[in-house]
């Protein structure tokens, strides 16, 4: 390593900013006012709250998870569904569907949540209704 020399570069937050002054630092910094963003090469994994109701509403769970898989599978097992069953997550509120990780990931803290079997249709009050419930001529596009 000798021969070898290092030079000063200040640890920035992202968006932070300095102003750099050649005299301080080193010959290759310049008078102009420098942003660093800081490459994050691993994020830290942060576990959030939810509130999960079951298909019937009749039983609501906090859940707390770091990804959409991770609440899922919380969900089925604290919500006691068949091992295997084949469910998706809906907003409690108004039955939009949560199936990408970055919609998930945008949610606020203890949103209210519904996990629904496949064949599952949600509905605005009561337990959520099956397509084998009512007849496949009722459904209107």
């Amino acid at each position: 390593m000798s021969g070898v020399t290092r030079t000063y570069r200040p640890v920035l937050s992202r968006g932070q900013t300095i102003d750099v002054d050649c005299h301080s630092c080193c010959s290759q910094c310049s008078d102009d006012l420098v942003t660093v963003l800081e490459m994050v090469a691993k994020q830290e994994v942060v576990k959030r709250p939810f509130k999960v109701t079951d298909r019937l509403r009749q039983i609501r769970k906090g859940i707390v998870a770091k990804s959409l898989k991770d609440l899922i599978r919380k969900a089925l097992d604290k919500l006691n569904y068949a091992d295997g069953c084949e469910v998706y997550l809906v907003l409690e509120e108004d039955g939009t569907e949560v199936d990408d990780e970055e919609y998930f990931q945008s949610l606020p803290d203890n949103t209210r949540l519904m996990l629904l079997l496949d064949q599952d249709i949600w509905s605005t009050v009561g337990p959520a209704y099956s397509l084998h419930d009512v007849g496949y001529d009722e459904i209107q596009v």
